[in-house]
């Protein structure tokens, strides 16, 4: 083989295989084409917000009773979902719809569209209400800042153009939370997720 013949090849092998490795390492580092797709059998002839516990329920839209601003300095990057200053309180220290710990899935069905991207965010229950803090809605928060973010890792699929499947990437612990559809309002759909019945109580085994 000439040394223009082994030129030749070296170029072509470079062209051929520059694509495969940029691919490769876009893929890897999107996050976005290695995310797990939701699925669940949702319902066909209901619309609004829907959660699957034992069976599929209706999520009602809550808005704040109370908004407040946060006198300490927060972060202002809160994925856009709330205004990061802003501390909102909501009344009751349940929510009417309760499920058992899970991954439950949420249906956003048959809505034209949404102001923004779904988020799952966790309250905090106080004496007579439950708070969300917009300064402990950070995305992208490293590992050792988890237990101070309220914004749960979640996956997304939209199935149909007006239904969108969301579901946590983790079982809930017992707790209060909420969904979110990308809003500026601080208004929410929450629910709980209840202990069960027979678990120990907190500090006994």
């Amino acid at each position: 083989m000439t040394c223009r013949a082994r030129w030749i090849m070296l170029v072509l092998a470079i062209i051929f295989l520059l694509p495969l490795s940029t691919s490769a390492q876009d893929t890897a580092n999107s996050g976005v084409a290695t995310a797990p797709s939701v699925t669940a059998d949702y319902p066909s002839d209901r619309a609004g917000v829907l959660i699957r516990g034992s069976e599929w329920v209706s999520l009602t839209l809550q808005a704040p009773a109370r908004t407040r601003a946060k006198h300490a300095l927060a972060p202002t990057f809160t994925y856009g979902i709330a205004p990061a200053a802003m501390v909102s309180e909501y009344e009751g220290v349940h929510a009417p719809v309760q499920i058992e710990p899970s991954r439950p899935v949420i249906c956003i069905c048959r809505l034209m569209s949404l102001p923004g991207n779904p988020a799952l965010v966790r309250l905090h229950p106080k004496k007579t209400f439950r708070e969300l803090d917009g300064g402990r809605l950070r995305f992208g928060s490293k590992t050792a800042e988890a237990e101070q973010n309220d914004l749960i890792p979640i996956n997304i699929t939209q199935p149909e153009s007006t239904v969108w499947l969301v579901q946590p990437q983790q079982d809930l612990p017992a707790g209060e939370y909420a969904l979110m559809a990308g809003t500026q309002n601080m208004a929410i759909f929450p629910f709980t997720v209840a202990a069960p019945a027979n678990a120990p109580a907190p500090g006994k085994k």
